[in-house]
């Protein structure tokens, strides 16, 4: 019969047992790869969610700090609407802290319109041409207001294809057919009557 071996009770007494943060390093070094990775997929989506909550947070601020400039809008105002005024933020203001967000977004359109009410159409297209134009009316109406800066630079081409884009999002009986001779009146600015013609 082959001998057993009875464990030595003075070689086990000399290791010390393994804490609880022992045994998680040990088995965080034999499964590295896969533990790098779980841990880059939870920082990432942990980040998301914040950046997420924090771009709403900003949009919310936005929102609350451009019902003075919207009222200028409204009022024709709009040199304080661009500007603003003591402790009330114009549209300038408002693209340079929250143009990232939703309700930054809007301001750019805002703030193309009052630059083309203005007077200032280089400073409107630069705007409107950043604005994110959703496929919706104010896309449209943004598009129509990018083709009347573009008109105003003497850019015929550039505004008759935005006049284009305007009645493709519109689409109606009403405002298309409007945004299309506005189109042909401007290709035929731009000395193409071929396009002028469609």
């Amino acid at each position: 019969m082959a001998e057993e071996k009875l464990p030595n009770p003075e070689v086990e007494s000399t290791q010390q047992p393994e804490s609880g943060w022992q045994k998680l390093w040990r088995l965080f070094q034999q499964r590295r790869t896969v533990n790098i990775i779980t841990i880059a997929i939870v920082v990432i989506v942990v980040g998301w969610v914040a950046f997420r909550e924090y771009r709403a947070s900003k949009n919310e601020e936005c929102i609350e700090q451009m019902r003075f400039a919207e009222s200028y809008f409204r009022q024709d105002s709009f040199e304080k609407a661009i500007k603003g005024t003591l402790g009330a933020p114009g549209f300038e203001q408002l693209v340079e802290e929250y143009g990232w967000t939703e309700a930054g977004n809007l301001c750019k359109l805002y703030l193309g319109l009052c630059y083309l009410k203005t007077n200032k159409p280089q400073a409107a297209a630069e705007v409107l041409s950043s604005y994110d134009a959703p496929n919706s009316y104010l896309g449209g109406a943004a598009y129509a207001a990018l083709a009347g800066a573009y008109a105003e630079l003497k850019d015929f081409s550039r505004a008759a294809r935005y006049y284009e884009k305007a009645a493709a999002i519109h689409n109606n009986s009403q405002t298309s057919p409007i945004f299309l001779l506005q189109a042909a009146l401007a290709y035929e600015l731009a000395k193409d009557l071929r396009s002028a013609e469609k």
